[in-house]
């Protein structure tokens, strides 16, 4: 095996197997999320050198999301550990990941030049207007709050214009804000700043400041990074904002069906709800324990009920629908479970079983769900081909779509459900009309001046 890999990593790496692994993974991350929205997409300047500086809140994930939904050639840089097996190092490098080497990971003394030279590396992708993506914060936590930044980024660009000062390089701020990590079908918001030209710095680099320079820079960055993230200032709020983005996002109408939202609505909304939650902390303590009770109560019966939030969200006509969906698309949505149940399976419990920090939860689930996924379609197309001919790739195509079909049908269903308790049992119906009035509180919580 590594003999194998040894060779990989001494062959060119073919473009051919880069947009391989992007379409793999792009079809993975259909099934993994249920709805990404992208906001500013045409920020990012077209005919220029970019650097890209999101925040880092889903490891592996964050940085191959960005490739897949861009679709352009985007170079990744990642902790230059990860790349010391061979196999690693050739599969990463055939997805224009480069290696970064920190002191933390056990680089070594010759950690200064293994990052020179992939920074050397990356300038030449700049020369050429081609992209980079950097995580400013250095490495990655995910919460609801932008870690100082590290100067990596800014040593990058400033080198870059330093060796060409008529390169006009951009760095476009970006923020990544999934809904629900660790969790399958989650969402994911991802908003594009306003572009920082590096050229603005050049004056300053020119005569040596480069300490000022990075200072500035790095303010100016961080600022840009936070306007495209969700906050929540304090840590021992994010329960509490959890909860109450939960509920601004089931208020937000989207589609049911619809993978890819080119639009910053719904990142609007729920940036509003943390702001008016780290504003009322900051500036009314006793109006925020007065929202704390009175959210906290209200989950608490839901859990007790075994019913979500979502269903006091929905009109009845939308409920309706939800049941018609359910009865009409239940003997498919069977067959959709039985056929793809396995890799899906088999992703969830090594995830489960081999990961220990959340961050890494989703980039296992999903990397092996790909992996597994693309062995399980290629058994069922042989079997199908050899037992049905031609026909094999349309049952194998079929099948794949039975697997969406069973995910909607699941959504669909579990509203039902939360439409019967609430209707049929007798707690249900005792704590409907109190929910509802509670529901309606807290939403309109901080249209109450204070």
């Amino acid at each position: 095996m590594a003999l194998l890999a040894n060779l990989f990593c001494r062959s060119s790496q073919p473009v051919i197997l880069y947009w391989f692994f992007l379409n793999v993974l792009s079809l993975a991350f259909r099934t993994f999320f249920r709805r990404i929205y992208i906001g500013n997409l045409e920020r990012i300047p077209k005919g220029k050198p970019i650097l890209l500086a999101p925040n880092h809140p889903n490891s592996f994930i964050d940085g191959i999301l960005l490739s897949v939904l861009l679709r352009r050639k985007l170079n990744l840089l990642a902790r230059g550990d990860v790349f010391k097996n061979p196999l690693a190092n050739w599969a990463l490098r055939s997805m224009r990941v480069l290696p970064i080497f920190r002191s933390e990971d056990g680089a070594g003394a010759s950690q200064g030049s293994k990052n020179q030279l992939t920074f050397d590396q990356c300038h030449a992708i700049f020369r050429k207007k081609g992209m980079v993506l950097i995580f400013p914060e250095g490495y990655c936590v995910r919460e609801w709050r932008l870690r100082p930044l590290k100067k990596g980024a800014a040593k990058m660009a400033f080198e870059a214009i330093e060796k060409y000062p008529d390169m006009d390089l951009q760095v476009v701020p970006v923020g990544l804000n999934y809904s629900n990590s660790g969790q399958f079908r989650e969402e994911v918001c991802i908003n594009f700043g306003h572009p920082i030209p590096i050229s603005d710095y050049l004056p300053l680099l020119q005569k040596n400041h480069q300490a000022k320079a990075t200072l500035q820079f790095n303010e100016r960055l961080y600022e840009a990074m936070e306007r495209e993230m969700v906050i929540i200032d304090q840590p021992a709020n994010d329960l509490i904002g959890k909860h109450y983005l939960i509920m601004k996002r089931n208020q937000y109408k989207s589609s049911f069906f619809g993978f890819i939202k080119k639009s910053k609505h719904r990142f609007i909304v729920e940036k509003r709800a943390a702001n008016d939650l780290n504003d009322l902390s900051k500036n009314n303590q006793e109006g925020f324990e007065t929202f704390r009770n009175a959210i906290t109560d209200y989950f608490s019966t839901l859990q007790n009920l075994n019913v979500k939030d979502k269903y006091f969200s929905l009109p009845l006509h939308e409920k309706i629908l939800y049941f018609l969906f359910t009865l009409i698309f239940a003997i498919p949505a069977f067959l959709g479970f039985m056929t793809n149940c396995i890799p899906l399976t088999f992703a969830r419990k090594m995830a489960k079983n081999k990961v220990r920090k959340i961050e890494f939860f989703d980039s296992v689930f999903i990397g092996v769900g790909a992996i597994a996924w693309l062995i399980y379609t290629l058994i069922i197309l042989i079997l199908c081909t050899l037992i049905f001919g031609a026909k094999g790739i349309a049952i194998t195509i079929a099948i794949r779509l039975l697997g969406f079909v069973y995910y909607f049908w699941e959504e669909a269903a579990l509203n039902v459900k939360y439409w019967m308790v609430m209707a049929l049992s007798s707690k249900g119906k005792r704590m409907n009309k109190s929910l509802r009035n509670q529901r309606l509180i807290i939403l309109n919580f901080f249209e109450t001046k204070f």
